[in-house]
Protein backbone atom coordinates (compact mmCIF):
# COMPACT_ATOMS: atom_id res chain seq x y z
CA UNK A 1 0.00 0.00 0.00
CA UNK A 2 1.29 3.74 -0.85
CA UNK A 3 2.04 5.34 2.12
CA UNK A 4 4.67 8.21 2.10
CA UNK A 5 5.19 8.75 5.64
CA UNK A 6 7.41 11.66 6.37
CA UNK A 7 8.67 12.82 9.89
CA UNK A 8 9.02 16.21 10.17
CA UNK A 9 12.18 17.83 11.73
CA UNK A 10 11.37 17.31 14.95
CA UNK A 11 12.92 13.85 14.70
CA UNK A 12 16.57 15.34 14.39
CA UNK A 13 17.43 15.32 17.84
CA UNK A 14 20.66 16.15 19.46
CA UNK A 15 23.60 13.41 20.47
CA UNK A 16 22.93 11.61 23.28
CA UNK A 17 25.35 12.25 25.85
CA UNK A 18 28.70 9.35 25.56
CA UNK A 19 27.98 5.95 27.09
CA UNK A 20 24.26 7.05 27.19
CA UNK A 21 21.08 4.21 26.59
CA UNK A 22 18.08 5.58 25.18
CA UNK A 23 15.46 3.27 25.29
CA UNK A 24 13.63 2.48 21.99
CA UNK A 25 10.31 3.96 21.30
CA UNK A 26 7.44 1.79 20.43
CA UNK A 27 6.03 1.19 16.87
CA UNK A 28 4.26 3.61 15.55
CA UNK A 29 0.77 2.13 14.37
CA UNK A 30 1.03 4.23 10.72
CA UNK A 31 -2.37 2.04 9.81
CA UNK A 32 -4.35 3.81 13.00
CA UNK A 33 -4.23 7.52 10.99
CA UNK A 34 -6.40 5.92 8.02
CA UNK A 35 -9.08 7.05 10.45
CA UNK A 36 -8.03 10.34 9.60
CA UNK A 37 -9.17 12.46 6.40
CA UNK A 38 -8.91 16.14 4.56
CA UNK A 39 -12.10 18.34 5.03
CA UNK A 40 -13.21 21.41 3.24
CA UNK A 41 -16.16 24.08 4.67
CA UNK A 42 -17.87 26.68 2.90
CA UNK A 43 -21.42 28.21 3.11
CA UNK A 44 -24.05 26.38 0.79
CA UNK A 45 -25.33 29.44 -0.78
CA UNK A 46 -22.14 30.22 -1.92
CA UNK A 47 -20.31 28.24 -5.21
CA UNK A 48 -16.79 26.60 -4.77
CA UNK A 49 -14.88 28.78 -6.10
CA UNK A 50 -11.95 30.80 -5.78
CA UNK A 51 -13.70 34.04 -4.23
CA UNK A 52 -15.10 32.12 -1.59
CA UNK A 53 -13.50 31.52 1.73
CA UNK A 54 -12.92 27.71 2.13
CA UNK A 55 -11.77 26.37 5.19
CA UNK A 56 -9.27 23.17 4.44
CA UNK A 57 -9.07 21.23 7.58
CA UNK A 58 -8.44 17.30 8.99
CA UNK A 59 -11.45 15.06 10.83
CA UNK A 60 -11.15 12.25 12.48
CA UNK A 61 -13.52 9.12 11.68
CA UNK A 62 -14.28 7.89 15.04
CA UNK A 63 -17.69 6.09 13.56
CA UNK A 64 -19.22 4.51 10.29
CA UNK A 65 -20.85 8.19 9.91
CA UNK A 66 -19.43 10.50 12.49
CA UNK A 67 -16.45 12.50 11.46
CA UNK A 68 -14.90 14.53 14.65
CA UNK A 69 -13.05 18.54 13.90
CA UNK A 70 -12.01 21.51 15.70
CA UNK A 71 -14.78 23.64 16.19
CA UNK A 72 -12.98 26.53 14.79
CA UNK A 73 -13.39 24.30 11.16
CA UNK A 74 -16.63 24.61 10.80
CA UNK A 75 -17.88 27.55 12.84
CA UNK A 76 -17.60 30.46 10.41
CA UNK A 77 -19.63 28.76 7.79
CA UNK A 78 -21.70 26.86 9.71
CA UNK A 79 -22.39 27.93 12.83
CA UNK A 80 -25.36 30.66 11.57
CA UNK A 81 -26.26 29.76 7.88
CA UNK A 82 -26.21 26.51 5.44
CA UNK A 83 -22.69 24.81 4.73
CA UNK A 84 -21.39 22.24 3.14
CA UNK A 85 -18.60 19.67 3.98
CA UNK A 86 -16.70 17.75 1.73
CA UNK A 87 -14.97 15.12 2.74
CA UNK A 88 -12.28 12.77 0.85
CA UNK A 89 -13.17 9.30 1.86
CA UNK A 90 -10.28 7.94 0.14
CA UNK A 91 -7.51 8.75 -2.68
CA UNK A 92 -5.36 6.41 -4.07
CA UNK A 93 -3.04 6.89 -6.86
CA UNK A 94 -5.96 5.53 -9.46
CA UNK A 95 -9.04 6.71 -7.09
CA UNK A 96 -10.68 9.49 -5.22
CA UNK A 97 -13.50 9.31 -3.85
CA UNK A 98 -15.61 12.23 -1.84
CA UNK A 99 -18.88 13.01 -0.08
CA UNK A 100 -20.94 16.19 0.45
CA UNK A 101 -22.49 16.51 3.81
CA UNK A 102 -24.85 19.50 3.65
CA UNK A 103 -25.87 21.18 6.62
CA UNK A 104 -28.79 23.52 7.90
CA UNK A 105 -30.72 24.50 11.00
CA UNK A 106 -33.81 22.15 9.31
CA UNK A 107 -31.39 19.18 8.42
CA UNK A 108 -28.51 19.57 10.71
CA UNK A 109 -25.27 17.57 9.86
CA UNK A 110 -22.62 19.26 11.66
CA UNK A 111 -22.90 20.08 15.54
CA UNK A 112 -20.70 23.01 17.36
CA UNK A 113 -19.55 22.05 20.79
CA UNK A 114 -21.91 24.96 22.64
CA UNK A 115 -19.41 26.14 25.03
CA UNK A 116 -16.93 27.13 21.91
CA UNK A 117 -17.03 30.65 20.93
CA UNK A 118 -14.07 31.84 18.23
CA UNK A 119 -13.96 35.12 20.27
CA UNK A 120 -12.46 33.83 23.89
CA UNK A 121 -8.92 33.08 24.43
CA UNK A 122 -9.47 29.35 26.02
CA UNK A 123 -10.20 27.80 22.62
CA UNK A 124 -8.36 25.25 22.61
CA UNK A 125 -10.05 23.01 25.53
CA UNK A 126 -13.79 23.61 24.17
CA UNK A 127 -12.98 23.23 20.15
CA UNK A 128 -14.63 20.19 18.58
CA UNK A 129 -17.27 19.74 16.24
CA UNK A 130 -19.17 16.61 15.23
CA UNK A 131 -19.88 15.76 11.35
CA UNK A 132 -23.07 13.42 10.92
CA UNK A 133 -22.20 11.58 7.58
CA UNK A 134 -25.60 10.26 6.27
CA UNK A 135 -25.14 7.50 3.83
CA UNK A 136 -28.51 8.04 2.03
CA UNK A 137 -28.49 11.97 1.85
CA UNK A 138 -24.98 12.35 0.93
CA UNK A 139 -23.54 13.49 -2.48
CA UNK A 140 -20.95 11.66 -3.78
CA UNK A 141 -18.38 11.99 -6.39
CA UNK A 142 -15.80 9.30 -8.10
CA UNK A 143 -12.62 10.02 -9.86
CA UNK A 144 -10.46 7.51 -11.85
CA UNK A 145 -7.14 9.04 -11.56
CA UNK A 146 -5.47 8.24 -14.06
CA UNK A 147 -7.14 10.07 -17.04
CA UNK A 148 -9.37 12.69 -14.49
CA UNK A 149 -12.61 11.50 -15.74
CA UNK A 150 -15.53 11.11 -13.10
CA UNK A 151 -16.92 7.44 -12.62
CA UNK A 152 -20.62 6.32 -11.75
CA UNK A 153 -21.06 4.61 -8.58
CA UNK A 154 -21.14 1.49 -10.54
CA UNK A 155 -17.73 1.98 -12.40
CA UNK A 156 -16.01 3.25 -8.96
CA UNK A 157 -17.19 -0.60 -6.95
CA UNK A 158 -15.67 -2.13 -10.25
CA UNK A 159 -12.26 -0.43 -10.04
CA UNK A 160 -12.08 -0.46 -6.15
CA UNK A 161 -11.72 -4.10 -5.97
CA UNK A 162 -8.66 -3.83 -7.30
CA UNK A 163 -7.23 -1.06 -5.63
CA UNK A 164 -6.27 -2.45 -1.60
CA UNK A 165 -5.56 1.12 -0.74
CA UNK A 166 -9.00 2.94 -1.51
CA UNK A 167 -10.28 0.10 0.43
CA UNK A 168 -8.39 0.22 3.21
CA UNK A 169 -8.94 4.22 3.58
CA UNK A 170 -12.97 3.95 2.94
CA UNK A 171 -12.77 0.92 5.60
CA UNK A 172 -10.81 2.54 8.32
CA UNK A 173 -13.47 3.56 11.11
CA UNK A 174 -12.93 4.49 15.11
CA UNK A 175 -10.52 5.02 17.48
CA UNK A 176 -10.54 4.21 21.36
CA UNK A 177 -10.75 7.79 22.85
CA UNK A 178 -8.69 8.59 25.89
CA UNK A 179 -11.61 9.77 28.57
CA UNK A 180 -9.50 12.64 30.99
CA UNK A 181 -12.91 13.26 32.24
CA UNK A 182 -13.06 14.39 36.03
CA UNK A 183 -9.14 14.23 36.62
CA UNK A 184 -7.18 17.28 37.61
CA UNK A 185 -3.33 18.20 36.50
CA UNK A 186 -1.79 14.56 34.92
CA UNK A 187 1.21 13.89 33.06
CA UNK A 188 0.94 11.65 29.52
CA UNK A 189 2.72 8.71 29.72
CA UNK A 190 2.72 7.87 25.96
CA UNK A 191 4.48 9.57 23.06
CA UNK A 192 1.95 11.35 21.20
CA UNK A 193 1.89 11.54 17.55
CA UNK A 194 0.48 14.20 15.22
CA UNK A 195 -0.75 12.64 11.67
CA UNK A 196 -1.67 15.01 8.28
CA UNK A 197 -3.46 13.63 5.27
CA UNK A 198 -2.71 15.30 1.82
CA UNK A 199 -4.02 13.78 -1.48
CA UNK A 200 -3.82 10.06 0.26
CA UNK A 201 -0.62 10.72 1.85
CA UNK A 202 0.11 10.51 5.67
CA UNK A 203 2.80 12.87 6.95
CA UNK A 204 3.22 12.48 10.72
CA UNK A 205 5.24 14.52 13.50
CA UNK A 206 6.26 12.41 16.36
CA UNK A 207 6.51 14.29 19.30
CA UNK A 208 9.57 12.62 21.40
CA UNK A 209 9.45 14.77 24.55
CA UNK A 210 7.85 13.20 27.56
CA UNK A 211 6.56 16.54 28.75
CA UNK A 212 2.84 16.46 27.86
CA UNK A 213 0.33 17.04 30.17
CA UNK A 214 -3.02 17.67 30.85
CA UNK A 215 -3.62 20.90 32.81
CA UNK A 216 -6.60 21.10 34.99
CA UNK A 217 -6.57 25.12 34.93
CA UNK A 218 -6.83 24.96 31.35
CA UNK A 219 -8.67 21.48 30.35
CA UNK A 220 -6.97 20.99 27.75
CA UNK A 221 -3.31 19.19 27.00
CA UNK A 222 0.09 21.19 26.67
CA UNK A 223 3.17 20.08 25.29
CA UNK A 224 6.85 21.19 23.58
CA UNK A 225 5.77 23.16 20.36
CA UNK A 226 6.86 20.85 17.30
CA UNK A 227 5.56 22.95 14.58
CA UNK A 228 1.57 22.32 14.38
CA UNK A 229 0.29 24.29 11.96
CA UNK A 230 -2.24 25.60 9.29
CA UNK A 231 -3.59 22.48 7.91
CA UNK A 232 -3.60 20.39 10.57
CA UNK A 233 -6.43 21.84 12.17
CA UNK A 234 -9.20 18.89 13.39
CA UNK A 235 -6.95 16.22 12.85
CA UNK A 236 -6.15 13.83 15.63
CA UNK A 237 -3.58 13.57 18.40
CA UNK A 238 -2.82 9.76 18.80
CA UNK A 239 -0.81 7.46 20.94
CA UNK A 240 1.91 5.47 19.06
CA UNK A 241 -0.31 2.73 19.19
CA UNK A 242 -3.44 4.40 17.87
CA UNK A 243 -5.78 5.62 21.02
CA UNK A 244 -7.19 9.32 19.91
CA UNK A 245 -5.44 11.86 22.92
CA UNK A 246 -7.44 14.80 21.74
CA UNK A 247 -8.00 17.46 18.30
CA UNK A 248 -5.13 19.93 16.96
CA UNK A 249 -6.89 22.89 18.17
CA UNK A 250 -6.05 26.43 18.26
CA UNK A 251 -5.33 29.39 20.50
CA UNK A 252 -5.60 32.95 20.86
CA UNK A 253 -2.50 34.99 20.77
CA UNK A 254 -2.12 38.21 21.50
CA UNK A 255 0.22 40.24 19.58
CA UNK A 256 3.15 40.05 21.90
CA UNK A 257 3.09 36.56 21.49
CA UNK A 258 1.26 35.79 25.09
CA UNK A 259 -1.94 34.12 25.57
CA UNK A 260 -4.19 34.76 28.80
CA UNK A 261 -6.95 32.27 30.05
CA UNK A 262 -9.82 33.15 31.91
CA UNK A 263 -11.74 31.15 34.41
CA UNK A 264 -15.21 30.37 35.23
CA UNK A 265 -16.06 33.86 36.01
CA UNK A 266 -14.20 35.39 33.67
CA UNK A 267 -11.08 36.46 35.75
CA UNK A 268 -7.94 36.13 33.84
CA UNK A 269 -5.61 34.16 35.61
CA UNK A 270 -2.74 32.44 33.55
CA UNK A 271 -0.46 34.07 31.18
CA UNK A 272 2.10 32.92 28.74
CA UNK A 273 4.62 34.97 27.79
CA UNK A 274 5.80 32.93 24.58
CA UNK A 275 2.58 30.65 23.51
CA UNK A 276 4.22 29.96 20.32
CA UNK A 277 6.51 27.81 21.86
CA UNK A 278 4.01 25.25 23.27
CA UNK A 279 1.28 22.80 21.59
CA UNK A 280 -1.83 23.30 22.74
CA UNK A 281 -4.71 20.39 21.92
CA UNK A 282 -8.26 19.86 22.89
CA UNK A 283 -8.49 16.67 25.19
CA UNK A 284 -11.67 14.53 26.18
CA UNK A 285 -12.72 16.14 29.47
CA UNK A 286 -15.84 15.88 31.11
CA UNK A 287 -17.35 18.59 28.69
CA UNK A 288 -16.56 17.34 25.30
CA UNK A 289 -16.46 13.19 25.90
CA UNK A 290 -20.59 14.06 27.27
CA UNK A 291 -20.87 16.21 24.04
CA UNK A 292 -19.77 13.15 22.22
CA UNK A 293 -21.70 10.44 23.47
CA UNK A 294 -24.95 12.43 23.28
CA UNK A 295 -24.39 12.00 19.48
CA UNK A 296 -22.18 8.43 19.49
CA UNK A 297 -23.20 6.92 22.44
CA UNK A 298 -21.60 3.21 21.85
CA UNK A 299 -17.96 5.42 21.17
CA UNK A 300 -15.06 3.48 22.73
CA UNK A 301 -13.11 4.92 25.43
CA UNK A 302 -10.85 4.55 28.11
CA UNK A 303 -10.24 6.28 30.82
CA UNK A 304 -6.47 7.56 30.89
CA UNK A 305 -5.53 6.37 34.44
CA UNK A 306 -3.76 4.49 35.57
CA UNK A 307 -2.34 3.26 32.01
CA UNK A 308 -1.66 6.42 29.83
CA UNK A 309 -1.31 9.36 32.61
CA UNK A 310 -0.32 9.84 36.09
CA UNK A 311 -1.44 12.11 38.27
CA UNK A 312 0.89 15.20 38.58
CA UNK A 313 1.18 18.18 41.72
CA UNK A 314 2.86 20.49 39.24
CA UNK A 315 1.92 24.11 39.45
CA UNK A 316 1.24 25.05 35.69
CA UNK A 317 4.31 28.03 36.04
CA UNK A 318 6.33 23.96 36.80
CA UNK A 319 4.79 22.58 33.92
CA UNK A 320 5.62 25.39 31.14
CA UNK A 321 9.27 25.87 32.77
CA UNK A 322 9.65 21.93 32.23
CA UNK A 323 7.84 21.90 28.75
CA UNK A 324 10.55 25.10 27.74
CA UNK A 325 13.98 22.61 28.94
CA UNK A 326 11.89 19.77 26.80
CA UNK A 327 11.72 22.25 23.94
CA UNK A 328 15.58 23.09 23.54
CA UNK A 329 16.50 19.90 23.68
CA UNK A 330 15.03 19.59 19.86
Amino acid sequence: MRKLLILWGILCLAAAPSGALEQEPAPINENAFLIQKEISVWPTDQTFNSQVPVYHCQAVRISQNWFLTAAHCVYSACATRPCTVEITLAESPDLLARVRVKHSTVSPSVYIYQGFFPGQNRISGMDAALIQFNPQKATYSYINLEDGTALTPAAFEKKLRFDPEAQAQLNAVGARLLNVSGISTAKLKPQIVVPKTTAGVISYLSGNSPEVYFVEELQHFVSPGFGVRQGNSGGGVFTRSGDLVGLVSSLLYAQDGSASFYDAEGKNVLTLKNANDFFFFTGFNGSTMNFIRNKIPNLRTVSVFPDYAVPSKKKFDAIIKAEKAASMRF
